[in-house]
């Protein structure tokens, strides 16, 4: 489903709007029952007449209601006095003035409130309708809500903030992203509470009454064809925030993404160059080398640098949209020259390591905690030199990872250097078994010592993985050391191969490889 790129529908009123700016006025009011759906555009005089609304709020004095009663079922009603029950329909919702106040007094009051709410409409139109920034737009939720406002995106960077208030937004500044974003403390407060995961599946404001520290705010959340965008948020700061703001922040809310849609359509891109090109090279997309060697020269960044590259895949099933992001957040503010990005169920990380002077066993230290805790696992590259070989070293990344998750190995970290012969003898051999790939001469040796009870096949692996050592072949195979000579000499007669040519050691070699081992 696309989303609608129009204005939003019109900033209408709810009684509990009304009740609330009346107190703030301090204008003695009560409000029976409570109501708080928006559906008031405006404010009439109620006379007797019958072309009644529900989307009007009708004033009336006692004794008009007592010579016309009000029965509009679900109707909306300012009084001035206490009504007779039977004088209005029991479902109606009434504001109630004392009757000493004058009725033109209260009318103005009234008027002045919808006047003001359409006021705010016309501006946030307005920043639309110039196409004005979510800045522009902050500003507005600032004077309107007088308490510190922001907004921020999926991966907490802060797409808007108009006014720091000390104490109250705790921001760091992400060097990869060139932006301001939550701190990472609270990120990963965040990522464990139950309680904030639960405030990622609503709609429409809400209240958060942090269960971190003493914060309270209204947030709504962005959905854009369906899927989280990020948040705009009302901190409880200098005022109070009440249940009329609600809808007011939805309403704003809606104008956010009308501006975000429009600024994509634009073409302006949300993601980060250089998130951009690794995803373009996961998907396949070919990218114009020129266009690549620009986006790395924003970062100061090189196409001959040495890289490094990782994957990352969840091993838990309760991964989240706010994990996700939030482990890709403290990567970057962990690793220096570092991009991490979420795509597909996975987190691709890639790191500048010259830019960084970070060695693979840096790596491995600074990332140990990350990946435990989130019960991770990784598959790394080998390093390399040429940012236009990504995707090759992707593939080794990969193959890392799958061949550590096939094997369920315990290891969280896992290098492509443990699993490039394992994956080279396998994937190598073709339509081949591994049985008919392997010399001859070591499907002899093994025939020989099951027919004489015999151990050549043995002796003939630990001789060579222990480059023709006879002393330390002999004190693993717990045998005399007169007696391997013997022994080597028979496999020599049996199978004819000849151990001091390098091509036939390195052959025989691999294949006791891919017998054993594979």
């Amino acid at each position: 489903m696309t989303e609608n790129h129009n204005s939003p529908a019109g900033l209408l009123l709810s009684m509990q709007i009304l009740y609330e700016k009346l107190k703030e006025r301090e204008i003695p009011v009560s409000l029976l029952p409570a109501d708080e759906e928006p559906c008031l555009s405006g404010i009439q005089f109620y006379t007797g007449q019958q072309d009644l609304s529900h989307t009007f709020l009708y004033l009336a004095d006692c004794k008009t209601l007592a010579s016309h009663p009000f029965l509009l079922h679900n109707g909306y009603l300012a009084v001035v006095g206490q009504p007779a029950k039977e004088n209005i329909h029991d479902s109606c919702c009434c504001l109630i003035f004392p009757e000493t106040m004058p009725v033109t007094e209260i009318f103005n009051a009234l008027q002045q409130i919808f006047v003001s709410y359409s006021h705010l409409e016309r501006k946030l139109n307005d920043i639309l309708n110039r196409d004005g920034s979510l800045y522009d737009i902050t500003v507005a939720a600032l004077e309107h809500f007088h308490n510190p406002v922001f907004i921020h995106d999926e991966y907490f960077h802060i797409l808007a903030c108009p006014r720091h208030f000390e104490g109250a937004l705790n921001f760091t500044y992400n060097e990869q992203t060139k932006r301001y974003m939550q701190d990472l403390n609270t990120i990963n407060f965040f990522r464990t509470s139950p309680a904030y995961k639960k405030t990622l599946s609503t709609s429409g404001g809400q209240f958060w009454d942090s269960d971190f520290n003493n914060d309270r705010c209204i947030y709504v959340n962005l959905w854009m064809n369906g899927n989280y965008r990020g948040r705009f948020i009302i901190s409880e700061m200098e005022t109070p925030v009440t249940r009329g703001q609600l809808y007011v922040a939805s309403y704003f809310a809606e104008i956010i993404k009308l501006a975000l849609l429009r600024r994509n359509d634009a073409g302006e891109d949300e993601r980060h160059p250089l998130e951009k090109l690794i995803i373009d090279t996961i998907s396949g997309t070919e990218t114009d080398r020129l266009d690549m060697s620009r986006k790395l020269e924003l970062l100061g960044w090189k196409e001959a640098d040495q890289y490094l590259c990782g994957i990352i895949s969840f091993e838990s099933t309760d991964v989240t949209k706010l994990s996700v992001y939030s482990i890709c957040n403290e990567i970057e503010e962990r690793i220096e020259a570092c991009q991490a990005c979420y795509y597909k169920g996975h987190i691709y990380l890639l790191v500048n390591t010259g830019k960084s002077q970070i060695t693979p066993q840096d790596l491995r230290m600074k990332m140990s905690y990350i990946i435990r805790e989130g019960l991770l696992r990784m598959g790394v590259s080998f390093p390399f030199r040429g940012f236009s070989t990504l995707s090759i070293h992707l593939k080794q990344a990969q193959i890392a990872l799958s061949y550590s998750q096939m094997e369920q190995v315990p290891h969280w970290y896992n290098e492509f250097q443990d699993y490039v012969l394992k994956y080279w003898l396998l994937e190598g051999t073709g339509d081949f078994t591994k049985e008919s790939i392997a010399p001859d001469t070591l499907h002899q040796l093994r025939h020989y010592d099951r027919e004489h009870g015999t151990e050549l096949y043995e002796t003939l692996k630990t001789y060579l993985m222990n480059e023709r050592n006879s002393t330390l072949t002999a004190q693993l195979l717990k045998i005399n050391r007169s007696t391997l000579p013997h022994r080597l000499n028979r496999i020599t007669q049996l199978t004819g191969a000849n151990l001091d040519d390098f091509m036939t050691r390195l052959y025989l070699m691999m294949g006791c490889y891919i017998l054993d081992y594979i």
